[in-house]
């Protein structure tokens, strides 16, 4: 009698160093430039509207680039891709650290960013962090890359804030580049090509949108995007409009941060009880609650009850979107089609303070902004109801 081969050991260390890159590939810009932007400022004297917009473009353009990433790293190209995002971003943002007029900044820095956002953001390691657990545990493996990834701001904020202090914001930009260049170097020298990617896919879509399944996941992306874009721009503007002092708010904003990390402990075990579909119904309902509070925080006890219930829809929400993925998505268009639901996602996060900055010429930014974020949050509930017939994944007419 033969014994059975053991069964191959979780990749502890590998999706460890996934996370680090993700800590790093969002902290980099997208964490640190809300610390930057005024020193920036006031060191060169340049229009706030310019700066804001680089965020803006930078956000939008990776966005849009998310899916051909993924298609990248479906191809088994992902040693190319981490090592030319980190020799290109770096570059991009030191040219935009040594700039002496905003339109350069501008270009720089936004291009920099987007290809941190679209090259090294969680579509593209969730999707290797799956890979690399395959066919151990994949959900797994997106529940420790989160956990980790949850401290990119907790890290890189002080950290921004302390050099800046210290050095100046150029010689932090710099530093930031260049540890962000590192990161991705080492990741696309060390990491192990995952094998279970299955064959190289086709040229063509992802297949979000043939079934209905994946169009109800396309919707309910939208929705949710909206909603996050509407809270995370105006939550401290919300509760001072409510009552609260602008100390308060920010503390109570930062304490919603703490609470996401939360959120995103028992994800793998939900999901093992109720489904991925059902878990990413609670977590939006659990932020379209919360949003929906802080419309009436006129105190600190009512704000933080969209810091813990707010927080953890938040916090849930990526980890869950990585692993309903893998139930919607062919296994060889994983990296593709998390791509396009990040596209979906960033987008709608656009469109969401676009919304509610129309909407306050007519009404408070205290009812506009829970309203439109309630609103739609709401809506990517009900977008993911299952019939009961029972529907087919991708899975089902793409493989």
């Amino acid at each position: 009698m033969t014994d059975s081969p053991a069964a191959p050991a979780f990749p502890w260390v590998p999706v460890s160093l996934l996370g680090w890159l993700t800590i790093v590939a969002y902290g980099t810009w997208s964490y640190a430039f809300g610390v930057l932007l005024e020193p920036i400022k006031l060191d060169t004297g340049w229009p706030e509207g310019w700066l804001v917009g680089a965020f803006s473009a930078s956000s939008l353009v990776g966005a849009v680039l998310a899916p051909q990433a993924g298609r990248l790293i479906d191809r088994h190209l992902m040693r190319l891709v981490f090592g030319l995002t980190g020799l290109a971003s770096c570059g991009l943002l030191m040219l935009a650290s040594n700039a002496h007029h905003v339109a350069l900044f501008v270009l720089a820095g936004s291009a920099g960013g987007a290809l941190l956002s679209a090259f090294a953001f969680y579509h593209v390691t969730q999707t290797l962090s799956v890979r690399l657990a395959a066919p151990v545990d994949g959900p797994r493996a997106v529940g420790l890359l989160t956990l980790v990834g949850a401290f990119s701001s907790t890290i890189y904020l002080p950290l921004t804030a302390f050099l800046v202090d210290a050095y100046g914001w150029r010689t932090t930009m710099r530093s930031h580049a260049i540890v962000a260049a590192v990161a991705l170097l080492v990741t696309a020298l060390v990491l192990p090509q995952p094998t279970s990617a299955g064959p190289v896919p086709r040229r063509g879509p992802s297949g979000l949108m043939e079934s209905n399944q994946g169009r109800r996941y396309a919707v309910a992306s939208a929705g949710v995007g909206v909603a996050v874009g509407a809270v995370l721009v105006y939550q401290v503007p919300i509760m001072v409009a409510a009552g609260l002092s602008l100390t308060t708010a920010a503390w109570l904003a930062g304490a919603r941060g703490v609470m996401q990390f939360v959120g995103r402990l028992p994800v793998v075990w939900v999901v093992g009880r109720v489904g991925s579909t059902r878990a990413l119904q609670v977590a939006f309902g659990l932020l379209s609650i919360g949003i929906g509070i802080l419309a009436f925080s006129s105190n600190p006890v009512i704000g933080f009850g969209y810091v813990l219930i707010g927080g953890i829809g938040i916090g849930a929400t990526s980890p869950l979107q990585g692993i309903h993925s893998t139930t919607v998505f062919a296994p060889e268009r994983l990296g593709q089609g998390m791509g396009t639901i990040s596209l979906i996602f960033g987008v709608s996060m656009a469109l969401g303070p676009l919304l509610v900055s129309l909407l306050n010429t007519f009404a408070s930014v205290r009812w506009t902004a829970p309203g439109i974020g309630t609103a739609a949050a709401a809506a990517a509930v009900v977008a993911l109801h299952e019939r009961p017939a029972g529907g087919e994944g991708i899975n089902a007419v793409d493989g």
